[in-house]
């Protein structure tokens, strides 16, 4: 406390001697220190330096609404580059907030379909129940689509018509209203990836029911009933694509050791979808393949209904004795059938359609190739002289490399190839050309000077409170050397500068060294004298008479 209670001591003193310009002057340059200081560290500490919600990007729609967002929280600090945004360290928090109280936080999926969920009651009406829950899936939807890559904004409608008919008909169609980024324009790719994502979301809804609108050109894209709006639709150009990229992947990974070779195939597809063969080859031997045998015996055994005729056969005693021999008849019948067929085989072959039919291949291969070639098998002689020009090739050199080199890669690349139709020696299909290659100017690289001039443009204001709290930190400390002392400390002062000459001699001081001691007082002499004269004339005549007469 001693020591803070000296130096507001001094301080005080050291104030009450200024005069009033200089005390204001004094307090205007400590503001202006701490101003400084205070925004470079605010500059520094909570400047725009981090991407709000991890550097996510949002769509064009979505930062509109957070614009509006915070302009009503009263937040201007942010930035927007790109599809990001950039807000103050620190402020994260408010900036949420501000978000959060506009109902302007990005969507995820599905959350426009709970909260439609959830603002139904059991009172609703049915149809407007169905209404609004579409209404919703129509603004999941709308978000999907505007995901895409190149889209800035899409809206989707649909509505279903059911005809008066037997089976109660409904047809469904859709518009999407599509917005790309930029001055992108919409492909068949990409309508066709929306045209079936958008069928594929709502039921009974055909892709060719689709309609889509380019808004930046004012293109509609109207789906086929064939199934082939656009040439993605198409199942031929689809595989054709697709064997071409796989047969250029394979022929570019297996000619990499060729610098700057370009590769271009064409694949002819069977144009047939599908190939069904049956093949029924006969036999002329018949073969016996159903037998069928029946047989049918018939015993009868019979007696004479009528007696003996006669008395004898009439009497008593003679009935049980009566024998009468009756008739007998067997019957036997057998039928069998024999069905015959010819002999034979029957064969079933179905093949895949769209399958390569004829792999034709285009190969260009640099001029410096044949040079470096040549340069491998013909190095440089190590008993050269230093500085001699390095051996160039002739022509004449060039074209036996030149022949061998391209028969080795039409050889190479034909292994790579399938059989085709009508050609015997499949290095037919492979075209080898050459062309000159150009070197391309290297992109110069910025010099120190606009480096360091871009540098100041983004530190200008940095650099420059700097500047001005180091000048006011001078001409402060200019100020507080310059300022009067009191009156008292100022008599006393100058009493012991007036001794101090006769002091030192008698001590043997040197010249030197009473000068170094006379300008060590942090006021000027010439301000201390004139103070002294205007106080005390006599004690000023003395001081001069005495500085006259003991010179140095």
């Amino acid at each position: 406390m001693d020591f803070l209670n000296k130096a507001y001591a001094q301080f005080s003193d050291l104030y009450r001697s200024m005069t009033p310009g200089a005390r204001i002057t004094s307090v205007l340059l400590l503001a202006v220190v701490v101003a400084s200081l205070g925004y470079l560290f605010v500059e520094r500490s909570s400047g725009p330096g981090m991407y709000l919600m991890n550097g996510e990007p949002f769509p064009a729609g979505a930062i509109r609404d957070m614009e509006a967002a915070f302009a009503q929280a009263g937040l201007n600090s942010y930035e927007i580059e790109g599809t990001r945004i950039r807000v103050p360290r620190g402020q994260q928090t408010a900036y949420m907030a501000a978000l959060a109280d506009a109902n302007a936080l990005p969507r995820n999926f599905g959350q426009v379909m709970e909260n439609a969920l959830d603002n139904g009651n059991v009172f609703e009406d049915r149809e407007k129940r169905r209404e609004r829950l579409k209404i919703a899936k129509q603004q999941e939807l709308s978000q999907i689509i505007s995901l895409m890559d190149g889209i800035d904004a899409a809206m989707i409608f649909w509505d279903t018509e059911e005809k008066a008919a037997w089976g109660r008909e409904r047809t469904t169609t859709a518009s999407v209203n599509v917005r790309p980024k930029g001055t992108q324009e919409l492909d068949g790719n990409k309508v066709s990836s929306i045209r079936h994502t958008v069928a594929a979301a709502v039921a009974g809804l055909k892709p060719e029911n689709v309609t889509v609108v380019d808004l930046s050109t004012g293109r509609s894209f109207r789906g086929d009933a064939s199934g082939m709006g656009s040439a993605s639709d198409d199942p031929y150009a689809e595989r054709k694509r697709w064997y071409e990229d796989n047969w250029k992947a394979e022929i570019l990974a297996a000619l990499s050791y060729v610098p700057g070779v370009s590769v271009a195939v064409n694949v002819a597809l069977d144009p047939k979808r599908s190939h069904r063969q049956r093949e029924v080859k006969n036999d002329p031997k018949t073969v016996a393949v159903q037998v069928t045998d029946k047989t049918r015996s018939t015993v009868q055994d019979g007696a004479d209904p009528a007696g003996r005729p006669g008395y004898q056969a009439n009497q008593p005693m003679a009935l049980s004795s009566s024998t009468t021999k009756g008739s007998h008849q067997e019957e036997e019948e057998s039928e069998q059938t024999t069905v015959n067929a010819l002999s034979g085989s029957t064969v079933e072959l179905e093949n895949q359609g769209l399958i390569p039919q004829r792999v034709a291949v285009s190969i260009g291969i640099p001029t410096s190739y044949f040079e470096k070639v040549w340069r491998e098998r013909n190095p440089p002689d190590p008993n050269a002289q230093a500085g001699a020009p390095p051996k160039t090739p002739t022509q004449a050199e060039l074209d036996p490399i030149r022949q061998q080199r391209i028969a080795d890669i039409q050889k190479h690349v034909a292994g790579l190839l399938p059989p085709a139709e009508g050609i015997a020696d499949p290095t037919q299909l492979v075209t080898v050309t050459e062309f000159q290659d150009i070197t391309m100017p290297e992109v110069p690289q910025p010099a120190m000077s606009e480096k360091a001039i871009a540098w100041l443009g983004q530190s200008w204001t940095t650099l420059g409170m700097i500047l001005l709290a180091l000048v006011s930190l001078a001409m402060l400390r200019s100020m507080v050397r310059s300022a009067p002392l009191p009156a008292p400390v100022r008599t006393t002062l100058l009493s012991a500068r007036a001794e101090e000459p006769e002091e030192k001699e008698e001590e043997g001081a040197t010249a030197a060294e009473r000068r170094l001691r006379r300008f060590q007082s942090g006021t000027s002499l010439k301000d201390e004298l004139s103070l002294l004269v205007a106080e005390d004339p006599d004690a000023a005549a003395n001081i001069l008479r005495t500085w006259i007469g003991h010179p140095g």
